[in-house]
């Protein structure tokens, strides 16, 4: 390890050590406009500034698209028509719709476009913003990225990837000496670059440069070999047996280290916003299991403008799907871990967690056989192993001190976190499906009896020195009960006054909470005993709506660092409370969408949102005109 003598920041590498010095010497080239924090390179300033903006309270300062700025109105730019850049443009005049420019501009100044992201839309004074998030989600016109994960990509904080490419270097040396003479040669700084802030990648593999085998090289000759070998078994009707279902030429041309350093950059910044179970500051490609790799590099795959094989894609995550869950299968038959040496079981956790991103993958690829595959047996079947594990009951031994945390105590402690994250984003995946499939709840939340997971900044901590700084600021706030302990006292609480002190929620734990009521209203609508009233379920969305409100509504709390789907928890609130409402009235006149029959179509939630809102407007109900 290489220290900096100048700040308690270390590498790997001496080189990188070297880059880094040059930040006190005054030499930089570029400086955050927030806190004059100076940088080498530009792109890693702009990437600074997005998240000292958001630390500080302040707007982000927005760099310059490069290249020649566009001429051309918004409709003939996404249509790719020639523009004759008058106000309004013949085509635009012709057609009778608004000419209008620099909306496309705007979505694009973070240089974060990924295929599919959502635009945003010309305003509108018919356009109902309530249910924005919903309606996007359940609208049947659209068909890419249905769940606004480009859009998250292009707000979300640009990371620091000097780990992530100092851990692909290490798992690029080739173990023979000589090869490892030539580390400088085969530095990534030369072949990688960030995702999300360009359309330009290097089609030249790295592994093209080294003729030795290298850890990282075997690992993904490992899973084609895994990939091709699944795909023979599954035949899928096929005539002959022996012929693999994927051609082993694209494969290789796909796994390559170029397409996996880009593609585990675009996890980090599109899906991981929304299911946050992978630990970015300790994530090491080159010491991960293949499941988990591989999950994570077809997220990539999916949602990165250089992937170039778009008809592949869908074959290939479904025989991935088949290929985790397998192992799924095969763990669920064999002897549990203890659950106190969970957190040591890293390959059983990894398999757990490239389940669960292939399952929401999945779920994001508009194929209706695909979900119901996912709804009736992959998810039934990793909860099941979950429930074995006993992760749904975990709850945290190593308790924020108020001294500094070590670089082993805190790894310690993001392992036991990963487990807990495990417990509430599949409670969470539960969740979607019975908000938007009706489907049956498998996890109870009086069954969800696990810690509450760490806030973001804390979950995003880059080491263990600004954890523990970080935990310190925390000390202060009363300890959280478990999940299941904190939606009881949001039932039993009838004064909602003191509710805030009592639970000092973030977003996140509030979006866990919300789909509990969700999930609990069905209960109570689809069963004649439902096991909590809904009159006691409207007291607690009330409870919950002043808690909301305290945290989103304080502008001077930092610590809501709103990306993915918790800023869209009070959209739930807002449908739970009109349903309990249209609940109570004549179930002749109920909307389809209140039926309790599972479905696989979004649509008749579509429906039911377009009703909400009619009755809204219809009644005044919740303060609507």
């Amino acid at each position: 390890m290489f220290t900096c003598s100048q700040c308690d920041k270390f590498y790997q590498r001496k080189a990188h050590l070297r880059r880094h010095e040059l930040t006190h010497t005054g030499q930089a080239s570029s400086a955050c406009p927030i806190c004059k924090k100076s940088f080498m390179k530009p792109e890693v300033a702009r990437r600074h500034s997005k998240a000292c903006a958001i630390k500080h309270n302040q707007r982000p300062v927005l760099a310059a698209k490069p290249g020649r700025k566009r001429q051309s109105c918004d409709q003939c730019f996404s249509t790719k028509r020639a523009c004759d850049k008058s106000s309004p443009c013949s085509r635009c005049r012709n057609l009778g719709q608004p000419c209008t420019f620099g909306i496309h501009e705007v979505a694009s100044l973070m240089h974060g476009s990924i295929p599919g992201s959502i635009q945003p839309p010309s305003p509108s004074p018919t356009v109902d913003l309530q249910f924005s998030f919903l309606r996007h989600l359940t609208d049947p016109c659209v068909e890419k990225d249905r769940l606004a994960i480009g859009t998250t990509a292009e707000c979300s904080v640009r990371r620091n990837l000097e780990t992530l490419y100092s851990h692909l270097e290490d798992a690029l040396i080739p173990p023979d000496s000589i090869a490892a003479g030539f580390s400088d040669f085969l530095s990534t700084e030369a072949f990688f670059r960030p995702p999300l802030t360009t359309d330009e990648y290097f089609p030249i593999d790295l592994l093209s440069y080294n003729p030795s085998p290298t850890k990282l090289s075997q690992q993904l000759d490992e899973i084609i070999e895994e990939v091709i070998e699944t795909s023979k078994s599954l035949k899928l009707g096929r005539i002959d047996d022996a012929q693999p279902l994927l051609d082993a030429t694209q494969l290789y041309q796909l796994f390559t280290v170029s397409n996996l350093a880009t593609f585990i950059s675009v996890f980090f910044h599109s899906l991981h916003w929304h299911l946050p179970v992978v630990h970015f500051p300790t994530f090491d490609p080159g010491n991960i299991s293949n499941p988990l790799l591989l999950s994570i590099f077809l997220t990539g795959a999916a949602y990165s403008s250089s992937f170039n094989y778009p008809v592949l894609l869908p074959t290939l995550l479904d025989i991935a799907e088949e290929q985790i869950f397998r192992k799924i299968t095969a763990l669920s038959a064999q002897c549990a871990p203890p659950a106190n040496d969970l957190r040591r079981q890293y390959p059983t956790i990894q398999l757990l967690q490239a389940a669960l991103i292939i399952e929401m993958l999945q779920f994001g690829q508009e194929n209706a056989e695909s979900r119901r595959r996912i709804r009736i047996i992959r998810h039934p079947s990793l909860i099941s192993l979950m429930r074995c594990l006993g992760i749904f009951h975990m709850k945290r031994t190593i308790t924020p001190p108020a001294c500094n945390y070590e670089d082993s105590t805190w790894r310690e402690s993001v392992a036991e976190e990963v487990c807990i994250r495990l417990a509430s984003w599949v409670f969470l995946a539960d969740g979607f499906l019975t908000l938007c499939f009706k489907n049956r709840p498998t996890v109870s939340i009086f069954e969800l009896d696990c810690s509450f997971p760490w806030r973001t900044e804390l979950w995003e901590a880059e080491n263990a020195s600004i954890f523990s700084r970080l935990v310190l600021s925390h000390k202060t706030e009363i300890p959280l009960p478990s999940i299941r302990e904190a939606v009881r006292l949001l039932f039993d609480n009838s004064d909602t006054g003191p509710l805030p002190p009592k639970l000092s929620l973030s977003a996140e734990h509030l979006l866990i909470v919300i789909y509990a009521l969700n999930s609990l209203a069905f209960l109570a609508r689809a069963d004649f005993s439902g096991s909590v009233p809904l009159e006691k379920i409207r007291c607690a969305a009330s409870n919950w709506k002043q808690i909301w409100d305290w945290v989103y509504h304080d502008q001077s709390n930092e610590k809501t660092l709103l990306l993915g789907y918790p800023k869209h928890a009070e959209e739930l609130w807002l449908l739970l409370t009109v349903t309990l409402d249209i609940a109570r009235q004549n179930p002749s006149s109920l909307p389809k969408y209140l039926e309790s029959a599972a479905t696989d179509d979004l649509g008749k939630l579509n429906e039911f949102i377009q009703w909400c809102c009619r009755y809204m407007k219809r009644t005044g109900a919740l303060g609507v005109a």
